[in-house]
């Protein structure tokens, strides 16, 4: 049996799947304590229940995407090396930021030595100003770290927690690793936090099967592992809503996905079944970092947003939330009570959501039951509007699938899936909008922890090759080897394959159920005078995230 569970801005949804069917269903209001509604939720869903029944558990959780745009970020220093070029310092982040003398050149071989001494300046004034966290970043420790980890090395006894720049990814781009690098020092105390207080409730009752956390690229983790990289679990929910999309509906052809939810809505693009994935690295909140997530989009307008009228005339729909709708005790119209009020969903109470309606309907000079519909038609059109530009943007730019660039292919979705609590009183309304057919799957509401619940481990590495001077570096496992002239790419992919098989199985895969593909590669010949020196080689691999197969079985 698998529990699901998915943290939402209004809603926190768990499921229960056996052999391939969801056998319960629950939703909590998500409140500001997050450990007591993941508390309540699972008291909720697992009353009766054996908890050794449970064999898996996956959690999508808000946490590092709140702290983020709320700005409650823990204070973290940063000391970041780069040598000749473009000065570090335009791209300083935190409170307390620091530029030291060392470098390595582009193919990882150290061309000025780590100045100890300013290292050590550099932590004396972060510490001076209270700060525990530390993260250290130097220019090409993708190609070779041990820069960094000398910067460890000289201060692992100073700091409580040090995130270092070459364990966010090998694709260099040293201004989104120094940011990256930022969060996951700024996010280090308060996931530690989550994750012992999650695993106490767990062991409180009983729940002693694999945990597993979801993560932006729509795959999952080990619970414990996401220990050193936190900001990796962060927008964890869009991807929940593609993979509970895919597990619901399958997805086929060209299809546009919108999970409508309280406080927003998150669309996707899936291409038969693929989901499509950011070239670069996701963006979260002002930050832009080397965190590989799916291609996803969120707008400000869900069942609960507020609705009211622009002083020009005219409805506005969103951003805001206001709390719940008038309909059950909330202080303003929402699109839910125009549902309520047009006998679309039995639900709260109909006379305050009428009432709420009355007030617009006034202003709009419509009846009530117009208004209603008005304020359904308006929240379709701008779903629909954004939609537009979302899939305009696409196909504005490469687009890449999880397996592969899409050359020249423009994308046009053929029909849409809505996903999420108001979807079947929405579709008809979106369907006209965008004047493509709508499919609601059976577990709409919950299909976030459908998704969480059923997504399957994923990882990315990349190799850098360089024969000529006879080494290979993986950052994502801390590889940095020697190698001969015979090496090549046949033998890259090889030594790849190996190494995510130990990557996924430390992360709690299934090394039987494993799906690789090659995103990248590249080989270059090197030429001194007439003559091929050696060759440079790039190569990237990941496993493409999918679903486990004890749902393909069931389902």
């Amino acid at each position: 049996m698998i529990l699901g569970l998915d943290v939402g801005g209004t809603q926190t949804d768990a499921v229960l799947i056996n052999e391939g069917v969801v056998i319960a269903e629950t939703k909590t209001p998500t409140g500001d304590d997050l450990l007591e509604t993941l508390r309540r939720s699972l008291r909720k869903t697992l009353q009766n229940l054996d908890p050794g029944q449970i064999e898996r558990m996956a959690f999508s959780t808000t946490m590092a995407t709140n702290a983020i745009v709320q700005d409650r970020l823990e204070k973290a220093g940063m000391i970041v090396s780069a040598g000749p070029g473009i000065d570090p310092g335009l791209f300083s982040v935190g409170p307390s930021f620091h530029v030291v003398k060392g470098c390595l050149d582009h193919q990882g071989f150290e061309a000025v030595p780590l100045d100890r001494k300013e290292v050590l300046n550099a932590a004396a004034l972060i510490r001076k100003q209270g700060i525990e966290n530390l993260g250290a970043v130097t220019k090409f420790s993708a190609r070779n770290p041990s820069h960094e980890n000398q910067i460890f090395e000289w201060l692992k006894g100073d700091f409580s927690n040090i995130a270092m720049g070459h364990e966010v990814s090998g694709v260099l781009n040293f201004p989104r690793r120094i940011t990256t690098t930022y969060l996951n020092a700024a996010l280090s105390g308060l996931h530690h936090k989550f994750v012992h207080s999650l695993i106490q409730i767990l062991d409180k009752k009983g729940l002693h099967a694999p945990r597993f956390l979801l993560k932006p690229d729509g795959g999952t983790v080990s619970l414990t592992r996401t220990m050193g990289s936190p900001a990796h679990t962060a927008q964890s929910g869009p991807a929940a809503s593609v993979m509970g999309a895919l597990a619901l509906d399958g997805c086929k052809g060209a299809t546009l996905v919108l999970d409508i939810g309280g406080t927003t809505t998150d669309m996707a693009v899936v291409l038969d079944g693929v989901p499509l994935r950011a070239p670069y690295g996701i963006r979260l909140g002002s930050f832009r970092t080397l965190i590989r997530s799916l291609f996803t989009s969120s707008i400000g307008l869900g069942g609960d947003s507020e609705v009211g009228i622009k002083k020009e005339g005219g409805l506005y729909i969103g951003p805001m939330r206001k709390g719940m709708p008038a309909g059950f005790g909330g202080p303003v119209p929402t699109p839910t009570d125009a549902m309520i009020t047009l006998g679309l969903l039995d639900a709260g109470d109909r006379e305050a959501a009428k009432e709420a309606m009355k007030r617009l309907a006034v202003s709009l000079n419509k009846d009530v039951k117009e208004a209603a519909e008005y304020v359904l038609e308006c929240s379709a059109r701008k779903i629909a509007d954004s939609a537009r530009d979302f899939i305009h943007y696409i196909n504005s730019r490469p687009v890449y699938t999880i397996h592969e660039v899409l050359k020249e292919e423009k994308i046009e979705p053929s029909s849409v899936v809505i996903i999420g609590g108001p979807a079947p009183q929405m579709a008809e309304y979106v369907s006209r909008a965008l004047s493509l057919p709508c499919r609601v799957p059976s577990h709409h509401g919950v299909a976030n922890a459908v998704g969480a619940a059923l997504a399957r481990v994923t990882t990315e590495i990349t190799l850098q090759g360089d024969t000529e001077r006879g080494y290979v570096s993986i950052p994502e496992a801390n590889i940095h080897d020697r190698i001969d002239s015979r090496f090549d790419i046949n033998a890259a992919i090889s030594l790849a394959r190996s190494v995510i098989e130990k990557l996924a199985a430390e992360k709690g895969a299934n090394v039987e159920d494993l799906d690789f593909s090659v995103t990248e590669q590249q080989v270059f010949n090197m030429i001194r005078g007439y003559s091929r020196a050696g060759q440079n080689i790039r190569l990237k691999m990941c496993l493409v995230p999918g679903l486990i197969p004890e749902w393909k079985r069931g389902g």
